[in-house]
C-alpha cells in the first residue's frame, strides 16, 4: 500500500517558491508518514542534477509514462502537493482518489491582480479558474498556503520560513529585484532605475525590455541560477523590490529581509502590519525608492527590524507546519 504525491517540481531545481515548499515538505513530513510515500513530478526532468537522489522514491513523467500513470492507479490516495493551473489527464482520471490540494496560490487573485494596473501586459502562466475550484471540490482537504484570506473553504496552513543569515540592514541604497519576472512581480516598477536583477533573463528581455519597453540601461541582470544565489545577495544593494501583487506567501521577501535588504512592499502583503515604504502602482514604488535615498539610516533600520520581528513572531513555526500537515496525511 501506497499514497502518491503528484507535484510540478522540487529537488535541486528551485525556481520558485512551490519548490521550496516542496523540499521543505520532503525533509520535514515524508520521514514521519504512516503509509510509504510515492514522489511524481509531472515534468520533465531537467538537465543537470542528474546524479540528485530524492530522499524518497520518485518517478518523473518524461521518463516513463505508462509506468507514472500505473503508480497513480494503484495508490490508496493522491495528494497534490503542487498541481498544474489547467487540467491534467491523469488527475482527471484518478479524481476519486485525491485525499489533499495543496493551494499555492489563488487563480481569481492572480488573474485580478493585473486588472486597473500600471503595467501594459498581465503576463503570467497559463491558469485555468474553474479548474481550481473542480480540484478542490473533490479535494477532501483544500490548504491554503498563503497569509491572506480568498474565496476557496479551505484549511489554512501558512509556510514558514527559517532564518539563516539574520544579517544587519544594509547601508547601500541600491535596489535589487530577486524573484521570477511574471507580471504580478511588477518588475515594470524598475523602468529605469539602476538596479540589480536574479531572474529569467530570457523571460524578462523578452516580456519587460523588447515587448513592454522598460528602460533597462541601468539594470545588471543575471540569469537565475539557484548556486549562484549567494553571489547576487552579497552585491552592493540594500534595497529590495518586494512589491508583489497578491503575493501568497513571499519566501523572497522572507530572504531579502534575512540578508539585510530593507523591502519595498506592496499595499497588499500583510495589510494588519503597518509598514511605510508600500506601493500599488510604478508611480509610488518609485516615489518611495527616490524618498528611502534620503531617509536615514537610523530611521530605515527601525522599520527593517520591526518588520523582522514580525515574521519571526509570526511565521517561523516549524513544528506547528509540521503537525498541522501530519494530521491532515495520516488520518
Amino acid at each position: 500500500m501506497y499514497d502518491v504525491y503528484y507535484t510540478t517540481g522540487g529537488g535541486p531545481w528551485v525556481n520558485a517558491g512551490t519548490d521550496t515548499w516542496v523540499n521543505l515538505w520532503m525533509e520535514l513530513i515524508a520521514p514521519k508518514l504512516d503509509v510509504k510515500p510515492i514522489l511524481l513530478l509531472h515534468r520533465n526532468k531537467p538537465k543537470g542534477h542528474e546524479d540528485y537522489e530524492f530522499p524518497i522514491e520518485a518517478h518523473w513523467h518524461g521518463d516513463n509514462i505508462e509506468k507514472f500513470e500505473d503508480i497513480c492507479k494503484g495508490a490508496r490516495r493522491i495528494n497534490i502537493l503542487h498541481g498544474h493551473y489547467t487540467p491534467m489527464k491523469i488527475i482527471e482520471e484518478n479524481k476519486h482518489k485525491i485525499h489533499s490540494n495543496i493551494l499555492h496560490n489563488s487563480v481569481d487573485h492572480i488573474l485580478k491582480s493585473q486588472v486597473g494596473t500600471d503595467a501594459s501586459i498581465g503576463w503570467h502562466p497559463y491558469l485555468d479558474s474553474s479548474w481550481e475550484m473542480e480540484i478542490n471540490k473533490i479535494s477532501k482537504h483544500s490548504i491554503w498556503v498563503g497569509l491572506f484570506d480568498i474565496l476557496i473553504k479551505n484549511k489554512n496552513i501558512p509556510n514558514f520560513y527559517k532564518f539563516k543569515h539574520n544579517l544587519e540592514l544594509s547601508k547601500s541604497n541600491n535596489l535589487g529585484f530577486a524573484s521570477r519576472c511574471e507580471g504580478r512581480k511588477n518588475p515594470h516598477y524598475l523602468d529605469g532605475l539602476k538596479s540589480y536583477l536574479f531572474t529569467d533573463s530570457k523571460e524578462f528581455n523578452f516580456i519587460w525590455k523588447s515587448s513592454v519597453k522598460i528602460d533597462t540601461s541601468k539594470m545588471k541582470i543575471y540569469h537565475y541560477n539557484s548556486k549562484h544565489k549567494d553571489m547576487f545577495y552579497n552585491m552592493d544593494w540594500g534595497i529590495s523590490h518586494s512589491s508583489f501583487t497578491h503575493e501568497p506567501f513571499g519566501y523572497s521577501i522572507f530572504e531579502a529581509v534575512d540578508r539585510g535588504k530593507l523591502p519595498i512592499l506592496h499595499s497588499t502583503w500583510c495589510k494588519d502590519f503597518e509598514y511605510p515604504y508600500r506601493a500599488s502602482s510604478k508611480k509610488e514604488f518609485q516615489d518611495i525608492y527616490k524618498r528611502l535615498i534620503e531617509v536615514p539610516y537610523s530611521e530605515k533600520n527601525h522599520w527593517f527590524k520591526l518588520l523582522k520581528q514580525f515574521m519571526k513572531d509570526n511565521y517561523t513555526n516549524r513544528d506547528m507546519w509540521v503537525k498541522d500537515l501530519l494530521n491532515i496525511y495520516n488520518i
